[in-house]
């Protein structure tokens, strides 16, 4: 990512899903001293951190608590942009966030079912959606999460059975429920827990994070400068449908009938993919970061048209 990325002089840089700032200090030791970095999340926990781990960097990086739905905006509170380049990871969530039992993401961890990344969000957590969806809305959610449609109807039933006997309240609790339905099933493949997409998918649901990915996106548009690029990670297969849908949006250029002798619509291509279809992670990613077997690169490049 870092070579598409190419950072120059004099040029400003945005990782708008830092975590607790792994990549942001990999990026930021590639600038050179005039460029600067603005970093964004919506958990105070993962701001703090990379706060803390970006300091020796001086004013070079920038760390603001913020969503990159509104890039725009916070960056030209803190006198940063347009970007040279702009990283968005769907799924970034650092080790600490994972093993967090107030977080409640990792069904490995025991902890309340939140998943929610800012408290102050409104809308259910994941234990409200546990409690309260029907087992066909449950099974929507898994599947949206790449589920097959088959294991994520066998894992909503097995969840409504089991809160009709007690409240599902903690992570190891339900991921024991999903863990013994599919094993009794014979569902189980491979080597990824059965409880993966399930917890995948109310993640999503808690967080918005189609919907936020959809707007990040034409945030991160509006940020760039010409020539600017954008390297956006997804990871489920309802993310890569929806960035290949967006981007190819965005890249088209005038869309009025072919008959037509003169364009009408006025609608300009503002960007250019790189890459004719996402990268896959290498095989020594994914040795040494198993979460990255899913992730697809996608690097898209503004072109010189307004917005």
């Amino acid at each position: 990512m870092l070579s598409f990325l190419a950072p120059a002089g004099r040029d400003h840089f945005a990782d708008c899903s830092c975590g607790h700032g792994h990549f942001s200090e990999r990026l930021a030791q590639c600038l050179p001293a005039d460029a600067r970095l603005l970093c964004l999340d919506i958990d105070a926990e993962a701001v703090a951190a990379t706060t803390r781990r970006l300091a020796r960097f001086g004013e070079q990086c920038v760390v603001v608590r913020g969503s990159y739905v509104d890039l725009p905006d916070l960056a030209a509170g803190v006198g940063l942009g347009p970007f040279g380049g702009i990283v968005i990871d769907a799924g970034c969530f650092s080790r600490e966030q994972i093993m967090s039992p107030d977080l409640g993401l990792s069904f490995s961890v025991d902890g309340e079912l939140n998943m929610k990344l800012d408290p102050q969000q409104p809308g259910p957590t994941a234990r409200d959606l546990i409690a309260t969806l029907s087992a066909r809305e449950l099974a929507a959610l898994f599947r949206e999460a790449g589920e097959s449609p088959r294991t994520a109807r066998l894992v909503a039933s097995a969840i409504e059975r089991a809160r009709a006997s007690e409240p599902l309240t903690r992570t190891v609790q339900l991921a024991r429920v999903i863990e013994q339905a599919v094993d009794a099933a014979h569902l189980r493949r491979g080597e990824r827990h059965p409880a993966t997409r399930p917890f995948a998918g109310l993640r999503q649901a808690v967080n918005r994070e189609l919907p936020t990915l959809e707007q990040g996106i034409e945030a991160a548009v509006r940020s760039l400068r010409p020539g600017g690029r954008l390297c956006l990670l997804s990871y489920y297969g309802t993310e890569h449908a929806l960035v290949r849908r967006k981007s190819r949006a965005l890249e088209r250029g005038c869309i009025c009938p072919p008959d037509l002798p003169v364009c009408g619509c006025g609608r300009q291509s503002l960007l250019r993919r790189l890459l004719r279809d996402p990268l896959p992670p290498a095989p020594r990613e994914v040795r040494a970061n198993d979460s990255a077997r899913s992730a697809r690169l996608h690097v898209l490049e503004r072109t010189a048209a307004l917005m």
